[in-house]
């Protein structure tokens, strides 16, 4: 994606969700800044002319009483095609994403988190892989729950390992870190780009401060109803299903780039030959050994189940996901292997322990035991027949047991009239935040729009259009939001780069 956006792209680091360098909450009270202290950062910028500032704020804000603060870790990319016109706040979704280092990853794409700041751990990193549930509540007749048990001693653990600050993280006080940031620069509102759990905090911020939105981008939409109402989030399952169809489809348009569809005679009979085979997989999963240092492993139903939906945020690599199911289906896992598995593959950043801190404190509804469960547990199935395990998993069942919550939570409707109007994008064929979403978001908000890109994966950018480009461009430098159905092409089609296998 290449834009032309005249302003210096800020990440702002806060409590959840944006930053990454240890903070730790001190006292006596620090001076609140004035102006920011711009200088070099202290981590790899791989020659990107970023700078670096700290802030000190709140360290809780339901708390007038005390003076401690915590100590904001900020990065900003400077305007690179003209003066400035304004600083535009980054979210990198999650939640929990390392927002530092993931500014470096994205500021050459959005021309432009949480990291460190105020780190939610429950376990040490050498044992998180053993203690997280790695199974998917369908995987069989008794996961759900098995899976509700382990989600049980997850949460038992992260409430005494974060008894102290768990009630610190989450949206709201995020939000009011960043009104802190908007008035350490001394600009005259909030112009900010959030991107998947990142417009969850866009949409909380427009709804508590609606008169400092000057210009707000929400991209990979979440409901976020859903996401403090709900137990589970089935909505974001809503349009999982039809991506992977129209997938399936679009190899038998591409048959020579996509081997999956040789081994079928139509589209349907290819759906037809993957759910029998998911279905196999719950009883007969395929041992696997593949070369040092990688252990043999047994892939089973659930992570094959996870490896698609998560591939699917990528269109750049739904020809590997073609490799490595007809590979599996063949009895081969070796491509599988090759693909996903291999130190270099491409993954999606997990910050599981900071979801969990960030969502589950945020979240109204707990449950007492997994019956309680059933009317969600049911709107997963009817929503997905694909991947209903995925949005039950593990999270959810913590989240429903969670032993504390978050010291502000916003409580409203998201029936809002917003200074200026909102943007909202949406992909046709995003796996995990569906259209719908953007365009249920929207309803709420006065005046604003919904652009669809009509196209695939996770957020606008895994499948760019220049015409959506130009839009984002025209929104920041100008103010004007596109035609209400509008429907932007990506420039390219799936498969268009991949060679013929």
């Amino acid at each position: 994606m290449t834009t032309s956006i005249k302003a210096s792209v800020l990440l702002g680091l806060t409590a959840p969700f944006f930053a990454s360098a240890l903070a730790t909450p001190r006292t006596p009270p620090c001076k609140r800044a004035t102006k920011l202290e711009w200088g070099p950062c202290n981590i790899e910028t791989q020659g990107l002319p970023v700078t670096c500032a700290k802030l000190a704020v709140p360290l809780d804000y339901t708390d007038k009483s005390s003076n401690q603060t915590l100590e904001l870790d900020l990065i900003k990319y400077p305007a690179q095609n003209g003066p400035s016109k304004g600083t535009i706040l980054l979210n990198f979704g999650g939640p929990g994403q390392d927002g530092l280092n993931s500014m470096i990853s994205y500021a050459p794409i959005q021309s432009a988190g949480t990291g460190n700041t105020l780190r939610f751990a429950c376990f040490e990193p050498e044992t998180l892989g053993a203690t997280f549930a790695q199974g998917l509540p369908d995987a069989s007749d008794v996961s759900p729950g098995r899976v509700w048990a382990e989600a049980s001693i997850l949460a038992k653990t992260c409430g005494e390992t974060q008894k102290t600050n768990g009630g610190l993280v989450g949206m709201a006080f995020t939000v009011r870190d960043m009104i802190q940031i908007v008035d350490a620069l001394g600009e005259d509102g909030l112009r900010y780009w959030g991107i998947s759990g990142g417009t969850a905090l866009g949409a909380t911020v427009a709804a508590m401060f609606p008169d400092r939105v000057d210009k707000i981008i929400l991209d990979g939409v979440m409901n976020s109803h859903e996401y403090y109402h709900s137990s589970g989030e089935p909505e974001m399952l809503s349009s999982s299903d039809a991506t992977f169809e129209a997938f399936l489809e679009a190899c038998f348009e591409e048959q020579e780039k996509c081997p999956l569809a040789r081994q079928f005679d139509s589209a349907e009979a290819l759906k037809e030959g993957l759910a029998t085979f998911f279905e196999d997989l719950k009883y007969n999963p395929i041992p696997l050994y593949p070369p040092a240092p990688i252990p043999p492993f047994v892939i089973d139903y659930s992570i094959l189940n996870q490896l698609v939906l998560s591939t699917l945020y990528r269109p750049g690599q739904y020809q590997n996901l073609s490799i490595a199911l007809t590979g599996l289906l063949q009895g081969d896992g070796a491509p599988a292997v090759d693909i996903f598995l291999s130190p270099d593959a491409p993954s999606i950043p997990q910050e599981a322990e900071a979801i969990l801190g960030i969502r589950c404190g945020d979240k109204i509804p707990r449950a007492s035991s997994l019956v309680e469960l059933d009317p969600i547990e049911e709107q997963f199935h009817e929503t997905s027949k694909w991947f209903p395990g995925f949005g039950r998993g593990w999270y959810v069942y913590a989240c429903a047991q969670w032993p504390f919550e978050a010291k502000e939570r916003y409580e409203g409707d998201f029936h809002v009239k917003t200074k200026n109007p909102i943007l909202f994008i949406g992909n046709t064929y995003d796996p995990i935040t569906p259209l719908r979403s953007a365009q249920n978001m929207s309803s709420g908000f006065e005046g604003s729009v919904v652009l669809q890109h009509n196209g695939f994966g996770h957020l606008s950018l895994t499948q760019p259009s220049k015409c959506t480009n130009e839009i984002i461009q025209n929104f920041f430098d100008n103010g004007e939001l596109p035609k209400p159905g509008t429907v932007c092409e990506p420039d390219l089609p799936l498969f268009a780069n991949d060679p013929k296998v």
